[in-house]
């Protein structure tokens, strides 16, 4: 019988790595057979050289197209691999590593192709990467960020629904996620991110940077809004399975305390309430004048949905609540319902 830590994580993340990409047989075929947690980066390492290997078998024989969806798929496997895999750091670089060495190579052939960008924030860059619609000349842009586990590897999937909207997303690694988090931690001001990416594609003619959005899961479901109160130049912000308070949440669960020490570069327990202090919503949501999308599952396990209602309350501009009974955390189980709203949602409000 698996242990209690992968037991759990079996019977819930399936709907989340399939709706991001994974083959649910290449889920199945993964997890099975695995006893402890201490498997999992062995076997989904395994997954990714597997995609890898075939992607570089399609690529000696000239079939780049082939080659792209495989080293997509490695980068998934890797991505999954490592994306909570906090508690050994050599082999937590090595497959972050191999992450964004086998998208970088997939880049060219997802559809629309995207653009590796990187632009400063203080003294560090932040990477990104650019996608714009076919046919649409200056298209507004939707800033996507992740969750506590995720990277901008991730999200191709939802890109897809803004994308085919006429938006061009720019999903980016901020302070403590990513690649960024070797460089700079999280911090309660992470909306220097959203400022650093408008100011980034105030640069360029190819996109709209005065039709800018922002959408966030999970941890970014609490991100966005906060860069929204911040930073006015937001038209539009999606909450998709947010909280509206870290400083106030209970942390009874070590494997959840242990990926928030990581992202925050907290020593322990105690160091990470210090460093979260201020990381809420409260006072600041009022500051919200955008149009506002919360979006949540009556079943979340994780975040019951009273929490996100606060932020919805307390914004002061035009909003929204949607809450499906049956979805769980992010609506990973229900992407056919919850995607589409929110890509409708911005297509909307940044025409």
């Amino acid at each position: 019988m698996p242990d209690q830590i992968l037991a759990n994580v079996i019977k819930s993340w399936q709907p989340r790595f399939v709706a991001n990409g994974v083959d649910v047989n290449d889920y199945r075929w993964t997890v099975e057979g695995l006893e402890r947690w201490e498997q999992w980066y062995g076997a989904w390492t395994g997954l990714g050289k597997k995609h890898e290997d075939l992607a570089v078998e399609a690529s000696n024989s000239g079939r780049v197209v082939t080659a792209g969806e495989a080293y997509y798929r490695a980068a998934i496997a890797y991505h999954f691999a490592v994306f909570c895999w906090v508690n050994n750091l050599e082999e937590y670089a090595a497959g972050h590593a191999k992450r964004v060495e086998c998208y970088g190579r997939a880049l060219p052939f997802v559809d629309p192709p995207g653009e590796r960008v990187e632009f400063p924030l203080e003294d560090i860059q932040l990477p990104a990467y650019l996608r714009k619609p076919r046919g649409i000349t200056r298209p507004p842009v939707v800033l996507f960020i992740s969750g506590l586990d995720s990277t901008k590897e991730e999200h191709a999937t939802f890109e897809r629904f803004l994308l085919r909207r006429g938006l061009a997303t720019l999903t980016l690694d901020g302070p403590g996620q990513g690649e960024v988090w070797f460089r700079m931690k999280m911090r309660v001001d992470f909306e220097v991110a959203a400022t650093a990416a408008i100011d980034y594609l105030k640069s360029r003619d190819d996109v709209d940077a005065s039709r800018v959005g922002i959408c966030g899961v999970s941890l970014g479901g609490y991100l966005a809004p906060r860069c929204a109160a911040f930073e006015h130049r937001v038209k539009a912000v999606a909450s998709c399975g947010g909280f509206h308070s870290l400083e106030e949440r209970p942390l009874r669960d070590d494997f959840h305390r242990q990926r928030l020490m990581h992202i925050w570069g907290a020593k322990d327990a105690s160091d990470l309430q210090v460093k979260t202090r201020g990381a809420t919503l409260s006072g600041v949501a009022k500051n919200i004048t955008a149009p506002l999308l919360v979006v949540h599952g009556e079943k979340d396990n994780l975040i019951p949905p009273a929490d996100p209602y606060r932020t919805y309350e307390q914004a002061s501009g035009p909003k929204w609540w949607v809450c499906y009974l049956e979805g769980n955390h992010v609506c990973n189980n229900i992407i056919y319902r919850y995607r589409p709203l929110v890509a409708d949602f911005m297509a909307e409000h940044l025409r």
